[in-house]
């Protein structure tokens, strides 16, 4: 008998693991986290950590024509979908790391590749490529942006910087 409930308790627990992971997030964690969203960091603080940008430079480099608010997220071949998911929640770019991941996880991938981060079952993220990003991108656009269209490829990063302007 004793066996038959602990049994009934682990299946319980399964089911309900498996919902939670499963399930849909709440719907305020897929929108734009914009840049005022509090985040641990910001973009302009990784240029001026990583890329030794003058401060000064670093807060108006995105206000500049052209730029219009965004940044050049680099993926190397180094990078991983927790390190990809961490850092753009870390800089302010998504507000939920487990609502960014369903999106990507639900996004349709027209565009799949062999040299990319895998994603889910069919998902892929291109590696050695660039994408103009910012934090006005909700999750899902931001989904649709990595597994779908990269701005650029390169063959060779010497600096291995995750961000540029």
């Amino acid at each position: 008998m004793i066996k038959k409930v602990s049994l009934l308790v682990v299946l319980l627990l399964l089911i309900g693991g498996g919902y939670w992971y499963f399930s849909k997030p709440n719907a305020e964690n897929f929108k734009a986290p914009g840049r005022d969203w509090e985040s641990a960091k910001k973009v302009e603080d990784y240029f001026v950590e990583r890329l030794h940008m003058p401060p000064e430079e670093a807060s108006v480099i995105r206000n500049k024509p052209g730029v219009d608010g965004t940044i050049d997220l680099r993926i190397n071949t180094n990078v991983t979908l927790q390190g990809l998911t961490g850092n753009l929640f870390h800089y302010g770019f998504i507000r939920d790391e487990k609502a960014f991941l369903y999106a990507l996880e639900h996004t349709k991938d027209t565009t799949p590749s062999d040299i990319a981060i895998k994603v889910g079952l069919n998902g892929t993220i291109d590696q050695n490529a660039e994408y103009r990003i910012s934090e006005d991108m909700n999750a899902w656009e931001l989904a649709d942006k990595l597994l779908n269209k990269p701005d650029s490829h390169f063959s060779y990063d010497e600096y291995n910087y995750f961000f540029m302007p």
